[in-house]
């Protein structure tokens, strides 16, 4: 039984991470299309489908990708994204100089 609630807990997670995630990037309620379905049922609509979305792209992402384990993920951190980020820390900040 627990290990059936251990799987319920993340995938519920899944869900409230879907939702905040279309609210905060993809507009949330909003229609896509500027003027059109703006009524309350549509808002509903549109809502719910950005959240099935994000499911989706996250449920297939799990099951395209391999696991990867802690020590890879590491190395790659260290190795591969810490360096892009500061160069484009550093990037940003020169751009900002030169155009005010």
């Amino acid at each position: 039984m627990r290990y059936a609630f251990f799987f319920l807990s993340e995938y519920a997670n899944m869900f409230v991470v879907a939702g905040v995630a279309a609210t905060a990037f993809l507009g949330g309620w909003q229609s896509p299309i500027p003027g059109l379905f703006n009524s309350p049922a549509w808002g509903l609509w549109w809502f719910m489908s950005k959240t099935m979305f994000l499911i989706f792209l996250m449920i297939w992402f799990r099951w395209t990708f391999p696991r990867l384990r802690v020590d890879q993920l590491m190395s790659v951190c260290w190795k591969g994204f810490t360096p892009i980020a500061l160069v484009n820390i550093f990037g940003v900040g020169i751009w900002y100089l030169i155009l005010g």
